[in-house]
């Protein structure tokens, strides 16, 4: 499934037909049916109480409303220890109807399965970190690859503020929380999810199926464009894929050797896997651009990865996500087009 770059897409607004890329009532996996579950049942029960008490009142409205001309106080009444009963035992017993599913759903999802793949999400203002510690340590941003059919373990918080982690298909969401770090460096504060990944659809389509998520957290002023892209894979695609990440690029033109030049003053706020930047010490403020080449979309999603999308983004990083921490200016335009050759060409691996 070929998305659009999420501010090139022509979304529907009014399309009742729930195959939205961001719609929760279609969900693909196990725990967004069981979700779905739960959401109709409390759903039909809200309805029964709106109706259970909206009725009654319309009846006591129209039936009771003061007549013209008569000012006579209405007849008073003064407790009803029965009706005082049922309406306290009514809504204890329509909530232990809720809650024993949504107990269900949350216990039957909360236990990391066996084989389970390990992913770290990391938010930042405003793009997605991705790790797999079991895969070499793999790294990368705003594009996640998972294998199908396969159970996963989220572990996620935040770099800076207050985020939220989101695959609307997938099903559930929850907070990435700022953390503290133990001495080894790994976090010491994190929430989780597990969740099992859908089949592939099209087992013909080469590079897999994309699915949408997004940061559902206020965290600042480019929140709405804090997205990214999940990408399933075959299980051997997958494997392919993890041992292209420490592949080093391959530069084999001039341009490409001169961007290679000018990425190397990018070095202290990105990596690339195989190149000298690894071995910068500290902590990389900006995204990780292994297999930049290879991603569809640049800006955490917001834009195509096309050369024109790359030189404005290099250009000036504010006018398509305002606020990015990334200055302007850095570079002059014969250096854009080199560094978006090295970027583009270089680094893009064949899986």
């Amino acid at each position: 499934m070929q998305l659009p770059a999420f501010d090139e897409g022509k979304y529907n607004f009014f399309d009742v037909s729930w195959k939205a890329p961001m719609d929760t009532v279609s969900g693909i996996t196990e725990w967004s049916r069981d979700i779905n579950s739960v959401y109709s049942l409390t759903t039909i029960i809200c309805t029964l109480v709106f109706f259970a008490v909206a009725i009654p009142l319309v009846i006591t409205l129209v039936k009771f409303k003061q007549k013209p001309g008569d000012d006579s106080p209405p007849k008073q009444f003064h407790g009803n220890p029965t009706l005082e009963v049922l309406w306290t035992v009514i809504p204890v017993v329509l909530l232990i109807f809720i809650a024993v599913p949504t107990w269900r759903v949350l216990f039957k999802h909360s236990h990391v399965a066996e084989g389970s793949l390990e992913v770290e999400a990391i938010g930042h203002q405003w793009w997605w970190e991705f790790r797999y510690p079991q895969n070499g340590k793999i790294i990368t941003a705003s594009e996640l690859h998972l294998p199908e059919n396969t159970p996963v373990h989220f572990r996620v918080w935040s770099a800076d503020v207050i985020h939220a982690f989101w695959i609307p298909k997938f099903g559930g969401k929850t907070d990435a929380n700022p953390t503290s770090f133990a001495e080894d460096g790994s976090p010491t504060r994190w929430n989780e999810i597990n969740v099992v990944t859908p089949l592939l659809a099209d087992k013909t389509k080469i590079h897999g199926e994309m699915y949408q998520g997004q940061c559902t957290q206020l965290c600042g002023s480019s929140h709405a464009l804090m997205r990214f892209n999940v990408v399933i894979h075959s299980k051997e695609e997958f494997d392919r894929w993890a041992k292209t990440a420490y592949t080093p690029p391959k530069v084999e033109t001039t341009l490409a050797q001169a961007g290679e030049q000018v990425f190397a003053r990018c070095q202290a706020c990105h990596t690339i896997a195989g190149t000298p930047s690894e071995q910068i010490p500290g902590v990389k403020i900006g995204p990780n651009l292994t297999n930049f080449g290879n991603r569809k979309y640049l800006g955490a999603g917001t834009r195509l990865n096309t050369p024109e999308n790359l030189a404005a983004w290099l250009r000036e990083p504010s006018s398509i996500k305002p606020g990015s921490l990334m200055p302007a200016g850095l570079v002059n335009e014969e250096e854009i087009a080199q560094v978006s050759s090295y970027l583009r060409l270089a680094t893009a691996k064949s899986y």
